[in-house]
């Protein structure tokens, strides 16, 4: 099998490619990074196609336009990676310097010191250098339900940019004339250069599917407002920590709470104000529990906590604690609908404290003694803790 046609198909799969992914990107907007995807794909056949026309073009285009354009299409892999997980600056800093280094390597060997080896050398270091860049980005990010397809990428990144190391290394031996040689076939140096880009479109695909799941179970368990769990998503934790509980038999707690007279924001400041109100309470809560605890809206201005492996007295410190800290905050003076004598508007809380009997408790009776201590709790006054153990 010539090199030519390897090329000649390498360029076909990869225009081919460079369509279906640009076809996907323009009918939905959400599915990041495809676009560059698509361009890595273009620039990649345009390259191969320039290579495989070597010889019959002006060795500009064969060395500069084709090389540029194969190291090109691995800057912009790296873009669509950018995009996909981390879309704060999608400018390739790194990777334009090693265009820049690319252009500057094709004038040193026009002019200065011409060698086919030393063009082997400059482009397979350059996309090795691309390579690692982007195996370290994707390396750096967070793990939690994609790592299968990072890893997946990140290995398909490292072998190639191993194999072009490999290469590299031979066109020095070759050019320094030593009597050790490393045989390279530049056929399957080409053919590998397909698979790997079919293996990163793959994986791409792959860890784009990951982040949609991750992204739509986020907004299926995550209030939308205060971006804590919602009422769904909180019942899981509770369950998971009763199976936990019944195997270690180590107690939990539950605390329901609710915000005293928050009908009063409403009225008077609107819902607006009632909405920033509570995003308030929740950071306010958020710094008051301890770092393993589990904060949830249950509906309106009712919060629950799950505290796992607290017993009724350390939960009472930790709802104390809440509730002092709820008494504590000062809301900044909205712009209210009624003229108020107080610029400055306070919050208190009332609290219901539950804790685990034993392996015959459910959560339905840990959150229903919790409610009927929250109840109990207005009634007595309000601002206060009550405990139905």
């Amino acid at each position: 099998m010539g090199t030519g046609f390897i090329l000649i198909v390498g360029c076909i799969i990869l225009a081919a490619g460079s369509v279906s992914l640009m076809a996907v990107r323009l009918s939905n907007r959400h599915l990041l990074g495809l676009g560059w995807l698509g361009g890595a794909f273009a620039t990649g056949g345009a390259g191969a196609m320039l290579l495989g026309l070597s010889g019959r073009l002006p060795e500009i285009l064969t060395f500069l336009g084709a090389d540029g354009l194969v190291l090109l299409a691995f800057v912009l892999l790296h873009v669509s990676f950018t995009e996909l997980l981390d879309t704060s600056s999608l400018l390739p800093r790194f990777g334009l310097v090693l265009l820049a280094i690319e252009v500057a390597a094709y004038f040193l060997d026009v002019h200065l010191m011409p060698n086919a080896q030393f063009r082997v050398i400059v482009i397979s270091l350059l996309i090795a250098a691309q390579l690692a860049q982007t195996a370290f980005f994707l390396l750096r990010q967070p793990k939690k339900g994609i790592l299968a397809p990072v890893w997946f990428n990140i290995g398909v990144l490292a072998g190639f940019g191993v194999l072009n190391l490999i290469r590299a290394t031979a066109a020095i031996l070759r050019m320094v004339k030593t009597l050790f040689q490393i045989p390279v076939d530049t056929s399957a140096v080409y053919v590998l250069f397909i698979l790997a880009a079919l293996g990163l479109a793959f994986g791409f695909f792959w860890l784009t599917t990951a982040q949609l799941a991750n992204k739509l179970e986020y907004l299926a368990s995550t209030d939308p407002l205060t971006r804590i769990y919602n009422r769904r998503a909180f019942l899981e934790w509770c369950d998971r920590e009763v199976i936990k509980s019944q195997r270690t038999e180590t107690p939990f707690s539950l605390l329901i709470l609710d915000l005293d007279h928050f009908k009063r924001i409403n009225d008077l400041f609107g819902h607006h104000s009632g909405d920033a109100a509570l995003i308030a309470v929740v950071e306010t809560m958020q710094n008051a529990v301890r770092g393993i605890d589990i904060l949830g809206r249950w509906g309106g201005e009712e919060f629950v906590i799950l505290l796992p492996g607290a017993s009724a007295e350390a939960a009472m410190i930790v709802a104390n604690r809440v509730c002092n800290a709820v008494k504590a905050m000062r809301l900044p003076a909205f712009e209210q609908k009624e003229p108020s004598k107080d610029p400055e508007q306070h919050l208190t809380v009332s609290l219901g404290l539950s804790t685990w009997r034993g392996p015959e408790d459910t959560i339905k009776d840990i959150a229903r003694r919790a409610d009927s201590a929250l109840y109990q709790a207005k009634a007595a006054g309000r601002n206060r803790v009550l405990v139905q153990a």
